[in-house]
């Protein structure tokens, strides 16, 4: 599925490498005839974003066995930040064990959310592996390529970029397995009926009812709440910042009138702007 921003799209493209990560393939799957430009970490790619405002950056924000991506809300709710969100892409991920045919597998390799993901599976069949988080899932190829023994879940296209076989694919096939990544700009998009969805960073007074009296204007015009999260304010113990995504747009009136209505609430606001987010993909 393709979809097309309301901008001329980007020269170059950051996201969560290496070559190889789902993040990748998000990347190539929407951006295929960009440049694209891996780095290691969530915090690298928002800093290249920073550095480079036409640029675009793609980041995972929550996988749905491993939960939310803390550095990715953390860095888009940066006081002073200019990110706006451009997209919300869903990937269909897949998982392999990748290895060597015929190794005694001692250790496995990945990022936290596919060891979440596959709990159960490794506790039937790799009881006595010891399990080794890595930043990426193609880190965790790397180093099972680096080592007899060695075996890294990741998608099945990394055996062939790191030398090594298919052990297993897919892992967990009957339990869906959902990453949701952003496109984040910049930029704000220009209001659109075809926005789905719109994002807010909310800091509410520290006093009882704060959040049921936010959340009020939501509820009673029948505004469906997608996301909610609390993130420590730096600096500031037991202060929080709260994530919020909702259905509808600020292209509709009533929207307008409902965000005006909770930003009484509210020490402060921040509109990430309205955004599509039909766009699913499969690894």
């Amino acid at each position: 599925m393709t979809a097309t921003l309301q901008r001329t799209e980007p020269a170059r493209v950051a996201y969560l490498g290496p070559e190889g990560s789902f993040a990748h393939l998000v990347a190539r799957k929407r951006f295929g005839d960009n440049e694209l430009v891996p780095r290691g970490s969530v915090d690298e790619v928002f800093d290249y974003l920073l550095d480079e405002p036409d640029s675009f950056a793609v980041v995972p924000v929550e996988n749905s066995s491993g939960g939310v991506i803390t550095a990715t809300v953390d860095r888009i709710m940066e006081a002073g930040a200019p990110y706006h969100i451009r997209e919300g892409i869903a990937l269909n991920v897949k998982l392999a064990l990748l290895g060597r045919e015929g190794d005694v597998i001692d250790r496995i390799y990945s990022h936290f959310a596919p060891f979440h993901h596959c709990a159960k599976w490794l506790r039937a069949h790799y009881p006595g592996a010891e399990q080794v988080v890595t930043p990426s899932t193609p880190q965790a190829a790397i180093r099972a390529s680096q080592e007899r023994g060695g075996a890294a879940i990741g998608a099945r296209e990394s055996a062939e970029r790191y030398g090594l076989d298919i052990l297993h694919y897919p892992i967990e096939a009957d339990t869906p397995n959902v990453t949701e990544f952003l496109v984040v700009a910049h930029q704000a998009n220009a209001e659109s009926p075809r926005n789905s969805r719109t994002s807010i960073a909310v800091e509410l007074p520290d006093s009882s009812g704060s959040l049921f009296r936010f959340l009020g204007p939501f509820a009673n015009n029948g505004i469906n709440m997608k996301r909610i999260e609390s993130r420590p304010i730096v600096g500031q113990p037991n202060k929080y910042r709260f994530f919020v995504e909702i259905e509808g747009n600020t292209a509709d009136e009533t929207i307008r009138r409902v965000l005006d209505e909770a930003r009484g609430y509210c020490i402060h606001m921040k509109d990430f702007g309205s955004y599509p987010s039909e766009i699913r993909f499969e690894s």
